[in-house]
């Protein structure tokens, strides 16, 4: 009876595809990945009063741009997961001034030269995952850093916020140790700029910010020491 048993079992998982065969408990992965980004909210809409054109009604925010990061994660379960996720996000800073000129209101808008960086550390947990089905589906949040650079930000003195960072995801396995991987993640912070928020005499307060990550990559599984 074991021999019967035993044999049953091993054709039962041989039937299993590769990649969906039980995991060792404690793996590394590591996903290259690339996408989309924009910006929810504007970083600063109001009202500033300069010295030799007067009142200027003032707003500008991240644009939509692409998205080339990575994440490296060590998943102890097959449900949870420690991941530290790194992106460089190609975004301009796109902003309109209306100023009064002869009497007139004469908006002008164009786009300068900018980019954001994003780094966190997130909990992964998969309340969906193998080896029932080729595919995991999986919440996250965590800590995180986003960081504006560029020409627009260099008059700028603090152009970095702390944010809290929310997500959702999914992958399938293709392969074994080998996922296809889509992310949809938000990195929730409170943009304040020091220098506009004293100039202005209409709006300059903090805004919350939500800068969203779509992206798709590869995920790659390896067990430490083998």
């Amino acid at each position: 009876m074991p021999s019967f048993r035993a044999t049953v079992m091993g054709s039962l998982l041989a039937l299993i595809p590769g990649g969906l065969q039980a995991q060792p408990q404690l793996q590394v992965s590591f996903s290259p990945y690339g996408g989309a980004y924009f910006a929810a909210a504007d970083l600063f809409d109001g009202v500033i009063r300069t010295q030799t054109a007067g009142d200027l009604a003032f707003k500008f925010g991240q644009g939509t741009g692409f998205v080339a990061g990575g994440r490296l994660a060590v998943w102890p379960t097959a449900r949870i997961g420690v991941e530290l996720e790194g992106a460089y996000l190609g975004s301009d800073v796109e902003g309109e001034i209306v100023a009064l000129v002869d009497g007139n209101l004469v908006p002008i808008s164009g786009d300068v030269d900018a980019n954001v960086f994003v780094a966190s550390l997130n909990l992964m947990y998969a309340f969906i995952r193998p080896p029932l089905v080729p595919l995991s589906i999986y919440v996250s949040g965590g800590v995180g850093l986003v960081s504006r650079g560029g020409d627009f930000y260099d008059v700028f003195d603090d152009t970095s916020d702390i944010a809290g960072v929310a997500g959702l995801g999914l992958k399938y396995g293709v392969a074994p140790g080998i996922w296809i991987r889509g992310d949809v993640r938000d990195y929730i912070s409170s943009y304040e700029e020091e220098i506009l928020r004293v100039a202005a005499v209409r709006g300059g307060d903090a805004k919350l910010q939500n800068d969203v990550l779509i992206s798709v990559g590869v995920e790659f599984f390896f067990t430490p020491g083998s």
